[in-house]
């Protein structure tokens, strides 16, 4: 153990205060997610790959903005769920980005005309419960960069869901495949 914890001093980086004042959360995010993948790393019985290999396409593909979509819509579509039912908002919102069906971007998906309701219900989208935005915040950046996300592997493909209080019009077209606290995801 006293080994690893030398290797985390001496990749640890410090950054002036005024910076990472000015950088925020995102700072303490990248830091979690790095130790994380340091002690994987480290820790995990499975053959290393290089960091920088495994995870590339994330590092790419991670925007601000983008995280901050996600997040969004994670935070009006599934506050209120647990945390298995935000990172599944998430997934499904993922899932559109890669489907030839909706937009390129999280924003674009998000945006698209009708698709969420918090965007399109003329109600103020302002964050009011600021420990379920963190935790929104979180699950953006969980469904964004674990690759190995057990519930983005059930649920790949999965581009459709609603809450289990309504019955929308399209729900009898559609492969029903889990439900996950009060949503009902489809395929």
């Amino acid at each position: 153990m006293s080994k690893l914890i030398n290797i985390l001093k001496e990749q640890a980086v410090a950054i002036p205060a005024e910076k990472a004042k000015a950088l925020g959360g995102a700072v303490a995010l990248a830091g979690l997610f790095s130790v994380g993948f340091m002690m994987k790393e480290h820790i995990s019985p499975q053959p290393r790959q290089k960091l920088e290999q495994r995870n590339n396409e994330y590092v790419e593909t991670l925007q601000s903005e983008e995280i901050e979509w996600l997040a969004r819509n994670i935070y009006h579509e599934a506050r209120g769920e647990s945390w298995e039912g935000m990172l599944a908002v998430g997934v499904v919102t993922l899932n559109r980005v890669k489907s030839l069906d909706y937009p390129n971007t999280i924003e674009e998906v998000v945006k698209d005309y009708k698709q969420f309701s918090w965007f399109w219900d003329g109600m103020s989208d302002k964050v009011k419960d600021r420990a379920a935005w963190k935790k929104a915040k979180a699950a953006a950046a969980e469904v964004m960069l674990n690759r190995d996300l057990h519930l983005a592997k059930e649920l790949d493909g999965v581009t459709h869901y609603h809450a289990d209080y309504v019955a929308p019009y399209w729900a009898g077209a559609k492969q029903e495949i889990a439900t996950i606290g009060r949503h009902v995801f489809y395929m």
